[in-house]
């Protein structure tokens, strides 16, 4: 095919990349997906880090090396490897047992030039070196210090891309990023080589400092000064996830830049010397620091709240140069004037548009509502802060930072909206790739990459366990939770009833709301509580094997538990007083979070007293002559009825109505609410005294010696000192508090630990290789489910983290309330997989799409209506397809004597939908009157939360069912988009060399068709490799494989009962959902996963099926040949594939021919009567694709629907395994013919516009002066005085020599890095003592010393004695 664009671009390369080892997941039908692929950092980025010569290490001599032999020092040559400082063979030569020092000038040792960094100058040598004294080095200072004359030798440790084992998605993997300059990567590629950035973080820094060098293109003003003036700095996206060291990639990113400033006093000019650092939390400051530090970077991190608060101007203090460390609560606070003094302090010495230097903005999701209606203040400052900045080198990093495209309007710098591109706004951008689902965001990623502003990387998850515990709720609870049901059932109608009374003026505002609300709450707290008793004993019995239990929380209840002190406080006094301290109430058992919740409603919000008058409505001002007097007396006087009104009294609560109310409090006292299960928790595992809690609560409640509990205060001054309560002062040391609980945690002071929301971010539970509890492998439990993505991963990110001993086990404990178990499967397949859009790739680790576990979304809505329109019709009708099984599993799990009035099963099913109907009203769902709040999922999914247990999984099992049909539907006809479809077939090949259609001029990759030609067809040998994979399952011998339910199809063999267009069809069916054999045996495990019992089809011509047939569907229209287990009987225990064909071939000979026919006449391209096609032509649209994605739909607008949703789809090429991402195009002529005509169109009118819509600036040269600047540590009064041995002298008579050395010394020691700083250190210390006088020969000249040590190939000794000099004299 003849290329459609003629001129050619040489401008990027975009060939597909070959695959890399992948971690392999089963999906639901069995198959093997790569969703995640083991992460392999580009060759660039795989600097090798040297090994330690004389110019780094510490030059002590091991007295395991020298052998003293006649007072004459005699190095060992063979054990040279051992030394710290090791001596080049060049300098040392072993002769007569005595050292000699050949070299003619000891200024020029080991200055080889060739050896030496392109960089590396005198003063950064000095800045770098390691200190010359007798210091014992660790195996950690050895791996990361450098030496720049150390050959490039790579050791196995070296050839990890991290620290941890990594991984990227497949998806992201298949293509590459650019890569960048040389000058780029100078200061990158000095980190790498000391062991300060792994090869995978250098691939981060190195494509940040890239991508700021481009400018992106905003406008075509001609009247411009400057042209500048028509751009900004394009942003990078570090999307990495915990773990792999998103701080020391910022910090690298910083020190580049710090290593371009420029100062220079006289003029005024002061480039790249002062960024900001934007983050969550003050406490991350100190991480900040380590970081900086980490890397060889000195330069001051400035507390954003004391630099802007003690200064009005915000200017700062004098010419301070520095990081300005910021949380986005300041930033936000006094109305954005705290905007203004940052820009202020950004911007001294020039002006806001000459700001060059570096915004961080680091969990930059915090921004994410900037399209929020109203947007919130932070997505707001966030935008303006970019825009005051133009030329500011923007950085957004975060795990979970386009977890939604909505979410993605505050990245205005990664160019892929506005001037120079296809989408002038985000809306057009969103609205452009909402319509194309979760794939086009994929997509996304994919260009992204490949541009360079995106990269997303994480630990792997080898070693970690997922698994999802069910709770089911005893007798006793499920007792517990519909009294309570039934109490907030009592508390609606007696409202109301209330309410009627006209005296009492109406109904308050928000009232069912905030009924509402509250049931919401007190439903998922008592889910909490539920779970709490499985929890302990599971936790018990993981701390006797010897693990540490991590426990994750969203909440704490702390609001519900402080009103019920307050009441307490009222009721426990002596002589009828008030208590004056919570600590002084003393409580017979915990507190119930849940009860305080019941209680609290009625105390605020039930109504006792008649509302006061409304004001009236005030009618507009009219000025001027329209104004009469009749008029302006009217309005005054409507005025001043209105301000009476507003200045009333409350009116009275009425006797009976506080009767009333105090009658439901005291009926809350009834119903055995289960105690607060934070409380709950730490009692039950052993107290404060072995639990860490890492909280946001100011208070817990503790149990005393007696057996009585009491409060006690987390912050502020406690009465029990006994537990370390009273250490933080103010509320604000909330922060440190847990640290120091943490601590105790990861020394093994305290086995579990227990997490909140609050305490989710930057706080480290793993298993670090240095803390006295590293073989304490972490066990977490999400007992509160959080239904984000974004806050799963970041609970998971405590405990799963880079450089961890042991990989965690994640328990999601669920209950089997109303969707809780449905949410959980699809939470916990998030987690598994990070499931965050950051990713890549939205698939679980089973390979299943995530988009079908999305309730709301516009399918969820669809279900829900038609849900809602099948209960409000007369009579009410099956919603779903599996509507009948749920309903008789319904009906055998309660009592007979609910339906007396029916006589038939019809009539029994017809009930339960009419009391389906009726729990909807009773809940406040009327989809008749109230259409638009009804079609809301939330509204619905909280309210059937009121419902008692079984009718909450009724109802949420029929509307659950319905959406599965809608879904189904969705994929008949090609609207439901999904996740990236792989495509997999028996053979994929590609026909011809890609075609080039059109240039992306934005990043000057091009858009590429690709055609192949696939062949799905399956012999019977592959169908028998299927049949032997199920049949070598764990299942005993003498039971079946699928024995116990026979509710559903078995797998197998199967043949049509009728011709079907004149001939039988074959095929084999496996079940989609296989259960264990326990599970097996109860048919109520099969209904809640697949109550269709959907089978997955595999045929000779086609392969396998993507679309299930249900169970029902297969009986009807196959009989069974030859069932697995029967097959598994025929074998005799002798599995292999050739045995199944073997025995086959005995015993169902026709059915082996009907086989092998189908897949013979099928081998073609076009299909034949009752026979589809094995073989076809596959088309996508593969390159840079996003920039004429418009064009496409439009090329495709009269094609029928599954062509015109474009699909994204993967292919890999079976005999090279080279991948290929894109978008799915028609290939037959009439689709060419348009695509043609459509890409010709569209390079016209792009050819008017030549001008390129970004530039490329040449990275800024490296100052040797700023090197010395941040690399110097800071004068403390520790290090900058010198202390002096006490049994010294304090003053000594010096020799010539001494002074010399001395000298010498005295750059590099300025510099050292002291392990103990502040250790007093006599002269004599930096020196190997020799005994008694020793003899050496240096340079043919014997002389006597005392105390001796080499560095960098160069003898120090003090106080020589000279035996012999030349010319005679002594």
């Amino acid at each position: 095919m003849a290329s459609i664009l003629q001129s050619q671009q040489p401008n990027a390369n975009l060939q597909p990349q070959p695959a890399v080892a992948a971690e392999d997941a089963a999906g639901e039908s069995g198959e093997a997906v790569q969703t995640f692929a083991a992460y392999s950092p580009p060759i660039w980025a795989r600097i090798p880090v040297k090994r330690k010569s004389l110019h780094t290490m510490p030059c002590e001599i091991p007295s395991t090396v020298i052998n003293k032999k006649d007072d004459v020092i005699v190095i060992d040559s063979s054990d040279l490897h051992t030394m710290p400082c090791e001596i080049p063979s060049t300098v040392i030569n072993k002769k007569d047992d005595v050292i000699v020092i050949d070299s003619s000038d000891d200024e020029t040792l080991c200055e080889e030039k060739k050896c030496e960094p392109d960089m590396v100058t005198k003063d950064e040598e000095l800045a770098h070196s390691s200190p010359c004294e007798p210091d014992v080095v660790t195996k950690d200072e050895e791996l990361a210090h450098s030496s720049p004359c150390e050959p490039d030798v790579v050791t196995k440790d070296e050839e990890l891309a991290h620290s941890s084992p990594a991984c990227e998605s497949g998806l992201l993997a298949s293509v590459s990023a650019p890569q960048p300059s040389k000058e780029s990567l100078r200061v990158v590629t000095q980190l790498a080589e000391e062991g300060k950035l792994s090869p995978l973080q250098v691939e981060g820094v190195g494509l940040a400092i890239h991508r700021h060098c481009r400018l992106l293109k905003q406008g075509n003003d001609e009247s411009a000064n400057s042209l500048k003036q028509n751009f900004v700095r394009a942003g990078f996206f570090l999307g990495d996830g915990a773990g792999i060291g998103k701080g020391r990639q910022i910090a690298a990113v910083l020190r580049d830049s710090l290593s371009r400033s420029v100062k220079d006093s006289s003029k005024g000019l002061v480039s790249r010397r002062r960024h900001l650092w934007l983050s969550v939390s003050r406490e991350l400051a100190e991480d900040a620091k380590r970081d900086l530090e980490d890397i060889g970077c000195y330069v001051p991190v400035l507390d954003g709240a004391e630099v802007l608060g003690g200064n009005s101007n915000g200017s700062g203090t004098g010419d301070q140069s520095g990081i300005l460390f910021v949380t986005y609560a300041l930033l936000v606070t006094m109305k954005g004037k705290r905007m203004e003094d940052i820009i202020k302090w950004l911007s001294f010495g020039q002006t806001e548009a000459s700001f060059d230097g570096c915004i961080i903005f680091d969990e930059a999701h915090k921004a994410k509502n900037l399209c929020a209606d109203p947007p919130t203040a932070t997505g707001k400052l966030v935008m303006a802060l970019q825009n005051r900045l133009p030329f500011s080198r923007v950085m957004y990093c975060s795990a979970t930072g386009v977890s939604d495209l909505k979410q993605m309007a505050y990245a205005v710098r990664l160019g892929l909206w506005g001037h120079g591109t296809n989408f002038p706004t985000f809306d057009a951008f969103r609205n452009s790739l909402e319509k194309r689902g979760v794939g086009a965001m994929e997509l996304l990623a994919l260009e992204m990459k490949q541009a360079g502003c995106f990269v997303a990387r994480t630990l792997s998850w080898d070693g970690a366990e997922f698994n999802t515990e069910k709770v089911s709720l005893s007798p006793e609870q499920v007792f517990v939770y519909d009294q309570a049901m039934n109490w907030w059932e009592m508390v609606k109608n007696s409202m109301k009833e209330v309410l009627t009374d006209p005296t009492m003026g109406g109904t308050p505002k928000m009232l069912w709301s905030h009924y509402w609300s509250c049931i919401q709450r007190f439903t998922k707290e008592l889910a909490i509580c539920a779970k709490v008793p499985n929890v302990a004993e599971d936790a018990l019995q993981q701390l006797a094997k010897g693990n540490s239990i991590v426990i994750g929380l969203q909440s704490t209840g702390e609001a519900s538990a402080n009103a019920s002190l307050e009441e307490m406080q009222k009721n426990q006094s002596a002589d009828n007083l008030p208590v004056a301290d919570p600590e002084d109430v003393i409580l017979d058992n915990l507190l119930s979070t849940a009860g305080a919740i019941m209680a609290g409603f009625i105390r605020t919000h039930f109504p006792v007293a008649p509302l006061p008058s409304e004001p009236m409505k005030m009618p507009p001002v009219s000025h001027g002559a329209t104004q009469t007097t009749e008029e302006r007396l009217m309005y005054e006087r409507m005025e001043e009825i209105n301000n009476r009104i507003q200045n009333q009294p409350p009116q009275p609560p009425k006797p009976e109505l506080l009767r009333l109310r105090q009658k439901i409090l005291d009926e809350i006292s009834n119903i055995p609410l289960p105690p607060a299960p934070l409380d709950d928790l730490i009692d039950r595992l052993g107290g404060v005294e072995n639990v860490a809690e890492m909280t946001g609560r100011s208070g817990r409640v503790i149990r005393m010696n007696t057996g009585q509990f009491k409060f006690v205060k987390r912050i502020g001054a406690s009465k029990e000192k006994r537990f370390g309560l009273s250490m933080p002062l103010a509320e604000e040391d909330a922060d440190r508090l847990n640290i120091v609980e943490k601590k105790k945690f990861i020394d093994g002071r305290k086995t579990v630990a227990i997490i909140s929301d609050a305490a989710s971010t930057g706080i480290s539970l793993h298993t670090m290789a240095k803390s006295q509890a590293s073989h304490r492998r972490r066990v977490h439990y999400t007992i509160e489910l959080p239904w984000a993505a974004d806050k799963a991963i970041q609970q998971l990110g405590r405990t799963h983290r880079s450089g961890q001993i042991s990989a965690p086990i994640y328990k999601m404990v669920v209950t089997n309330l109303g969707g809780e178990r449905r949410f959980a499967a699809a939470v916990a397949k998030r987690m598994a997989s990070l499931g965050a859009l950051t990713k890549g790739d939205r698939r679980a680790a089973s390979g299943s799409d995530l988009s079908e576990f999305d309730i709301d979304s516009r399918f969820g809505r669809r279900a829900l209506k038609r849900f809602y329109d099948c209960m409000t019709a007369e009579p009410p009708y099956p919603p779903s397809k599996a509507t009948n099984s749920i309903l008789d599993s319904y009906l055998s799990s309660v009592d007979d004597f609910h339906f007396e009035r029916a006589n038939s099963d019809v009539d029994l099913r017809l009930f339960v939908l009419s009391e389906v109907k009726t729990s909807l009203e009773s809940v406040g769902i009327d989809p008749a009157n109230d259409v638009r709040k009804s079609a809301e999922v939330k509204v619905f999914l909280n309210r059937i939360a009121a419902l008692s247990v079984a009718k909450q999984n009724l109802v949420f099992s029929l509307f659950t069912s319905t959406m599965d049909d809608i879904l189904s539907e969705a994929k008949t006809t090609g609207e439901f988009e999904g996740s990236v479809e792989d495509v997999r077939a028996t053979s994929i090949c590609l026909s011809a060399e890609p075609e080039k259609v059109t240039l992306d001029h934005s990043s000057g990759a091009f858009t590429k068709l690709a055609i192949f030609h696939v062949d799905r067809g399956c012999s019977f040998e592959s169908s028998a490799e299927s049949t032997l994979a199920i049949i070598q399952t764990s299942a005993p011998k003498d039971t079946d494989i699928e024995g116990g339910d026979k509710s559903i199809a078995r797998s197998g063999f199967y043949i049509s009962k009728n011709k079907i267009l004149g001939r039988f069809l074959v095929l084999f069916a496996e079940r989609k959902y296989r259960l264990s054999p326990e599970e097996e045996t109860n048919t109520a495990n099969r209904i809640d996963y697949d109550p269709l019992g959907l089978m997955v089809l595999t045929r000779p011509n086609t392969g396998k099926n993507p679309c299930e047939k249900a169970t029902d569907d297969l009986v009807r229209k196959y009989r069974l040949v030859a069932s697995i287990d029967k097959i598994r009987h025929y074998l005799e225990n002798e599995f292999t594939k050739d045995n199944i064909v073997k025995i086959m071939i005995e015993k169902h000979k026709v059915f082996i021919t009907m086989w092998e026919e189908t897949y013979n006449n099928s081998n073609k391209f076009s299909s034949e009567v009752g026979l589809a096609a094995r073989k076809s032509k596959l088309g996508i649209m593969t390159g840079s694709v996003l920039h004429c994605l418009p064009a496409l739909e439009v090329s495709v607008a009269s094609r029928k629907l599954s062509e015109r949703s474009l699909k994204i789809v993967r292919v890999e090429i079976s005999s090279t395994g080279e991948r290929f991402v894109g978008m799915r195009y028609p290939v037959d002529d009439a689709a060419l013919v348009n695509l043609r005509a459509t890409m010709t169109t569209l390079n016209a009118a792009r050819s008017g516009n030549s001008s390129s819509s970004s530039i490329d600036e040449a990275p800024d040269p490296v100052q040797m002066k700023s090197v010395s600047w941040l690399t110097s540590r800071p004068k403390t009064m520790k290090n900058f005085f010198k202390t002096v041995d006490s049994t010294t002298p304090a003053k000594r008579k010096a020799t010539s020599s001494t002074n010399t050395l001395s000298n010498k010394m005295t750059a590099a020691t300025a510099l050292r890095k002291t392990k103990g700083a502040g250790k007093a250190k006599a002269i004599t210390a930096f020196f190997t003592p020799t005994g008694k006088s020793t003899i050496i020969v240096i340079r043919n000249l014997p002389v006597r010393v005392k105390h001796y040590f080499m560095c960098r190939g160069r003898f120090y000794c003090l106080r020589p004695s000279w035996l012999s000099l030349p010319g005679g004299a002594t």
